[in-house]
């Protein structure tokens, strides 16, 4: 699936992730914040850009170094943010807390990438993605 982020030229560093949580009367909300620099250590952002999941099930972020490519994954290429069809994380979510499925229904893994932290997000939906600029 394509989004804004999936075209990243080569000269921007999604930098600077942050999260914010915001539990709500109609639906949960999990916002990844990416702040997009000229070179990873340049400190005025160009832009930042809002991932938004609603209603997400379970969430965890590490840092780029400890992350390594996995052949049991099947998983789409497609840029920063990435549909995981199948992972170890998401089998062990499905193994440690099926009942989601009765409250949330299908979810799928999906993966977003910045320069040095790596979010794995399972949620029903894919995320609404919005820039904000500096």
């Amino acid at each position: 699936m394509n989004t804004i982020l999936s075209e990243s030229s080569d000269n921007f560093y999604f930098h600077n992730v942050s999260f914010g949580y915001n539990k709500n009367e109609d639906c949960d909300e999990l916002n990844i914040f990416l702040v997009e620099g000229e070179y990873a250590d340049h400190d005025t952002p160009k832009r930042l850009a809002k991932i938004t999941f609603l209603a997400p099930i379970m969430w965890q972020q590490m840092e780029e170094s400890y992350s390594s490519f996995d052949e049991y994954e099947i998983r789409d290429d497609g840029g920063l943010i990435q549909i995981i069809e199948r992972s170890r994380y998401f089998d062990f979510v499905n193994t440690t807390y099926p009942w989601y499925k009765d409250i949330r229904g299908k979810a799928q893994h999906i993966r977003v990438w910045s320069q040095n932290i790596v979010s794995e997000v399972i949620a029903k939906d894919f995320p609404a993605v919005v820039w904000q600029y500096a």
